[in-house]
């Protein structure tokens, strides 16, 4: 009898194992806590977990410190789950206070049965820095004028938690530059009013603290509406052959005229648009130019910005595209002046705007040049008002000796004449510099500011 007990419990115990082994397995969850900084604030972060066996089972997430014990996630998973990436966004209301050091826990258990009753688990433990402090943000510069398409500025103090700041408008965002101020504390953003956006959209200040706390500031402004114009542009298929094929970068052989045209006026453009774009992103903190930027001397110009162009190609409409500068015209290879002040930051070749040279001219602000037949500088040369940096031509999209000529704010093509005005230069950019240096006292109050956003 005690024979057969013994056979009897040894069976029970083979049969279990043969029955939990599969459902162990030795490997524990993975914790990545994506965190910017150890400050962290109401800008969401995220955690992602990891399980390469039966899957997770529990998630938790607790915040401890001087508020107490919160808990942020508990998240169980059904069979099956193999990893999962979570949000976290504090909430200042419920934690009830305003900083401090923390400790943040994070805790994961998978399905495995190695501990028969649980799994295996993994915990990370990390101090953080609590912080749910908005930085402080008032406007300084008064109530912006603004063209549709065209430029604005805007002069404000951000505190100095303040890592980074800007104007938003739509879907554009432009950053702000410290000032060369005294009050160390005051920043400056050119920004745009694009072509694109709708009337009404509201301009918005932002500034955002290392813990990704934001500080919005609504920006009272009047819109000038621009009749931009619209144009139909009958294209030849020998205008295909001879100019948007060479200056394609690749195959051409058994495509369409009409394919080729898009490749070159549709793909190309997008392409080279995102290299403006790149390179007026990266522009020095300082102002470098002087006064109203230059107009091609004895320039006339042909083709105005933010015309509305439709191509059309053996009577069908096959293309729309902005036309996003000024077309300015002398005579052959004339000599091409530098608008203002600046380093060049492009000087090569760019698809549909052929021989193209950039100049920051700082705080985001560049002037393109393109078409030109020869280049008489290089990437990282200064030049002044005036300078001569090459000649025009008919390089690239051109159907004739010309300059391309835009203006970019954070490579957001503007309208040209602005720049070329001294009275606005004075009114827009002068006057307000003039403010924040304490020549004259601005008016603007908190109040009028919170007004100002719901315009």
């Amino acid at each position: 009898m005690k024979r057969f007990l013994y056979i009897l419990l040894l069976v029970l115990i083979v049969g279990g194992f043969i029955y939990v082994y599969p459902e162990i397995e030795w490997s524990a969850p993975e914790i990545d806590i994506k965190l910017q900084s150890e400050n962290i604030g109401t800008r969401p972060f995220d955690i992602e977990v990891l399980d390469s066996g039966k899957g997770l089972k529990n998630v938790t997430v607790v915040l401890v410190g001087d508020h107490g014990e919160s808990i942020l996630v508990n998240k169980n998973y059904p069979e099956g789950v193999k990893g999962d990436k979570i949000t976290v966004k504090l909430d200042p209301k419920k934690l009830g206070v305003k900083g401090g050091a923390a400790e943040l826990k994070v805790s994961a258990e998978d399905r495995s049965r190695l501990k028969i009753f649980s799994g295996n688990k993994t915990k990370i433990n990390k101090q953080v820095n609590l912080d749910l402090v908005p930085p402080k943000l008032d406007v300084i510069s008064t109530d912006q004028y603004i063209n549709h398409g065209g430029s604005g500025l805007v002069v404000y103090k951000a505190s100095p938690d303040t890592v980074n700041s800007g104007v938003s408008i739509g879907n554009y965002y432009f950053p702000g530059y410290k000032a060369n101020f005294k009050d160390e504390d005051v920043h400056m953003a050119f920004f745009a009013y694009p072509h694109d956006v709708e009337p009404g959209e509201n301009i918005i200040l932002i500034a955002q603290d290392q813990a990704g706390n934001e500080k919005t500031s609504g920006i009272f402004y009047r819109l000038r509406d621009i009749n931009y114009r619209k144009s139909d542009i009958n294209i030849s298929e020998n205008f295909v052959e001879n100019v948007m094929v060479p200056i394609m970068q690749e195959d051409s052989s058994g495509s369409s005229h009409k394919e080729i045209f898009l490749k070159v006026n549709n793909e190309m453009r997008k392409k080279n648009d995102a290299t403006i774009k790149k390179v007026g992103s990266n522009s020095k903190g300082e102002i470098m130019w002087d006064g109203a930027f230059h107009q091609l001397s004895n320039s006339k110009v042909e083709a105005n910005f933010a015309d509305e162009r439709t191509y059309i190609l053996n009577e069908e409409p096959i293309d729309k595209q902005f036309h996003l500068g000024y077309d300015l015209a002398v005579t052959k290879r004339y000599p091409i002046e530098a608008a203002n002040s600046g380093v060049i930051v492009y000087a090569d070749e760019l698809g549909i705007y052929g021989n193209t040279v950039m100049i920051d001219h700082g705080m985001g602000i560049l002037t393109l040049y393109g078409h030109m037949s020869t280049i008489d500088v290089e990437v990282g040369d200064q030049v002044s008002k005036n300078d001569i940096i090459g000649r025009t031509g008919e390089t690239g999209l051109a159907a004739g000796d010309h300059l391309h000529y835009g203006i970019y704010i954070n490579g957001v093509a503007v309208r040209p004449v602005e720049w070329w005005d001294n009275k606005w230069i004075k009114d827009n950019v002068t006057l307000k510099i003039n403010q924040a240096s304490g020549e004259f006292n601005p008016k603007t109050t908190e109040t009028e500011t919170q007004n100002q956003s719901s315009e």
